[in-house]
């Protein structure tokens, strides 16, 4: 009698969300397009994973690019998609493991933990560069560890891009995913199970033997729902046997397992309690339709000076997770991976960093304010507080007043009611807490 209640509860419920689905002019398919569905609580014992609150370093990886088809690598126009450049330019392509094999032997090099490949998996669509360029990374992968070498661990970046621009319908229209609805739910959860279902569980970057789940921006969803990640984690307990540790962005409603923020290449490190981001500086002039923005990199001292700021925190109270943003973004210059403008210099560094913060090194930046109870500024005289750069919506002019040197803040572009100054504030007080 139990058997065929829950056999008719199932039934209802796949009707309720094919139903939905037939709305949306498509499908979602019950079948992954992986083989490692459906798991169960066995398929992961003694499966390798990091523990709570281990310091460990991972990396979003952008995998989308070719050279044969020059997607990601030619604009439509014929211009330079890349602001910078893979040091070869000849191997790079999603589809080869040749080229995968070579961002993972860089990445042990850089003494990086995990990697995140940045998933643009939209349902039913397993022909698109998501869902191929898995495969021979998973290839790469098994050719490293059969030479012996731990290689880094794989987790899921979830580029919630996709819940707006995703080319669902079947005329090529877009759905726009509400996650009030229970077909909205499905549609969040099935990318998850789609990207496991391709990558062998014990490759799975876990904590606490839990599959490392980072989300991009809620920003892209038609509507949030506050039970929206316990859908998921119930989800794909019943499909795999264990619950995902979700890493939400900070936008997005609902309890998750950490919270980070995306932009730690613009203007990193981005301090969250389990996670801290940070990326060598930010540069999108290749990308067509945006205004300028640049954060330099200063031949590598914006990277290192985000480092040494997080490893200058007390080791007891400090983040567990770097996430370096990121491994190879080269449209908007964020890469530390191998290049042709800055060689391996960012390699080096990331793994000079990656082994103190592993080791819970303490790093004290040298300054005159650990124990001030305030700051100041005047022109020429900065005692823990430092005004930035004029730029954006903080413009500034120096002159005089009552022949005292003095700063003004000059008209903002962007408002015609507010004028601001910014400062960069000697935070070592901090640092100890």
């Amino acid at each position: 009698m139990n058997i065929v209640y829950r056999c008719h509860r199932l039934c209802l419920a796949v009707m309720v969300i094919c139903c939905a689905a037939a709305g949306a002019d498509d499908t979602l398919g019950e079948k992954p397009p992986g083989e490692f569905f459906p798991l169960r609580a066995k398929d992961h014992r003694d499966a390798p994973s990091f523990r709570r609150g281990e310091a460990v370093v991972g990396t979003t990886y952008f995998y989308w690019y070719d050279v044969e088809s020059r997607v990601h690598i030619i604009d439509g126009d014929g211009s330079d998609s890349l602001t910078t450049h893979p040091a070869d330019m000849d191997n790079i392509s999603y589809k080869r493991a040749s080229w995968h094999k070579t961002q993972l032997e860089d990445m042990v090099a850089a003494g990086v933990d995990f990697l995140m490949p940045v998933y643009w998996g939209v349902p039913g669509k397993h022909n698109q560069w998501s869902f191929v360029g898995l495969p021979p990374l998973v290839q790469a992968h098994d050719e490293i560890c059969k030479e012996g070498v731990d290689v880094p661990a794989i987790g899921m970046f979830y580029d919630t891009s996709i819940l707006k621009h995703n080319g669902f319908i079947k005329d090529g229209g877009r759905y726009h995913v509400d996650l009030t609805t229970d077909f909205g739910k499905e549609w969040f959860y099935t990318p998850i199970r789609d990207f496991f279902s391709l990558i062998p569980p014990r490759k799975w970057a876990r904590i606490d033997g839990r599959p490392i789940v980072f989300m991009y921006a809620s920003a892209f969803a038609k509507a949030q729902d506050p039970e929206q990640f316990n859908y998921v984690k119930r989800r794909f307990e019943s499909q795999f046997g264990v619950v995902p540790f979700i890493v939400k962005s900070a936008d997005w409603k609902g309890p998750a397992d950490a919270t980070y923020s995306w932009g730690g290449a613009v203007s990193g490190p981005l301090i969250y309690r389990q996670v801290a981001a940070l990326g060598p500086g930010y540069d999108h002039t290749a990308v067509p339709g945006r205004k300028p923005l640049i954060v330099d990199r200063r031949d590598g001292q914006t990277y290192v000076d985000r480092w040494l700021k997080i490893l200058a925190l007390n080791p007891k109270n400090r983040p567990s997770i770097v996430h370096v943003e990121t491994w190879n973004e080269w449209h908007e210059g964020t890469d530390v991976a191998h290049s042709r403008e800055y060689g391996r210099s960012y390699i080096v560094l990331t793994k000079l960093f990656a082994d103190m913060w592993r080791a819970g090194t303490v790093l004290k930046a040298p300054s005159l304010y650990p124990d001030a109870n305030s700051v100041a500024w005047t022109p020429r005289r900065a005692q823990g507080l430092e005004i930035r750069a004029g730029g954006g919506d903080g413009v500034w002019r120096a002159t005089k007043i009552a022949g005292v040197d003095s700063v003004v803040a000059d008209v903002n572009p962007f408002s015609t009611d507010s004028r601001y100054l910014y400062f960069n504030v000697d935070d070592a007080f901090a640092f100890d807490l």
